[in-house]
């Protein structure tokens, strides 16, 4: 838990940093926003496919996001989200990423940023410490997609999709029994999944 919060606390840092300078050191162009949503992800382990909705043991939970904009077209956000809910197996995901953003289309309320997040992902795999289970960290990569609906000056409707990349990620080792070996697999993880939810802004217009 302690490491969770000091995780939170240094995503959450910078946003509070720009809150108190950006705006007047770029001209008025910066806004910060932050919000809550809801997740639904793939977790990419024990599931018939990769499709977003395709799992049997679909994870559910909340997502806390940020963003500052530098400008109206780029600028950076971050998230939090913890997937603990509709584990088989009291299997778990979590992630915290951070990254640049940049805005790909604005038609009247409705504007869609394309993003690139990076962090660390954690996994606890079904049954653990069961044999055959894990629990770790992991480097983590997300690219993707984000439209936001704009109801007022403040408030927009946010949803959200991403695919994520675990690179390091290795699996459970397995034993050949023929060679009497020990296996280390190096195969990734590829977490992807939808959320949605609502943002606030706290700065800018």
């Amino acid at each position: 838990m302690g490491k969770k919060i000091a995780i939170i606390a240094l995503l959450l840092l910078p946003a509070a940093l720009i809150a108190q300078s950006a705006e007047s050191a770029i001209g008025g162009e910066a806004t910060v926003s932050a919000g809550v949503e809801m997740s639904t992800f793939n977790p990419d382990w024990g599931c018939a496919n990769s499709a977003p909705f395709g799992c049997a043991n679909q994870l559910y939970g909340p997502t806390a996001v940020f963003n500052f904009d530098l400008h109206q077209k780029y600028g950076f956000e971050g998230e939090a989200r913890w997937l603990h809910w509709h584990g088989n197996g009291g299997m778990v995901e979590s992630n915290y990423l951070i990254g640049p953003r940049y805005r790909l289309y604005r038609w009247d309320r409705l504007t869609l940023w394309g993003k690139l997040g990076m962090g660390g992902g954690w996994i606890t795999t079904p049954d653990y410490p069961a044999a055959g289970s894990l629990k770790g960290s992991y480097f983590a990569y997300a690219p993707g997609a984000t439209g936001n609906f704009r109801l007022n000056r403040r408030i927009s409707l946010r949803a959200d999709y991403e695919y994520q990349f675990w690179p390091s990620f290795a699996g459970t080792p397995s034993y050949d029994p023929t060679t009497g070996k020990v296996l280390q697999h190096q195969s990734g993880l590829t977490p992807n999944g939808t959320s949605f939810g609502v943002v606030y802004r706290f700065l800018g217009q």
